[in-house]
């Protein structure tokens, strides 16, 4: 079961990339994240728009603007072929 998260919260979302068990860098890091309207949007290592934390380990803070199920997926290329997804469940607020 995802958390749950608030309409306006701001949710770091990782992708964890690993060789037989060891924490490796992709050559290529890249992020789509999906909101519960199906926009998706892109973001890159190369773009500036992904962060590496540590080998092998990287994040993008997501703002969470609409209520619903969000999707993201991590995708690594080169020296590392693995995707890493997750979601996020959104709350609408009780208060108009």
């Amino acid at each position: 079961m995802p958390n749950t998260y608030d309409v306006g919260d701001s949710v770091r979302v990782r992708g964890i990339f690993t060789v037989t068990g060891t924490a490796t860098d992709p050559t290529i890091v890249n992020l789509k994240v999906r909101d519960p309207s199906g926009n998706v949007d892109s973001f890159s290592l190369a773009g500036g728009t992904v962060t590496k934390e540590t080998t092998g380990n990287f994040y993008r803070d997501v703002f969470l603007d609409e209520a619903g199920q969000w999707w993201y997926e991590f995708f690594g290329s080169g020296t590392v072929l693995a995707a890493d997804e997750g979601y996020l469940l959104v709350e609408r607020s009780v208060i108009p």
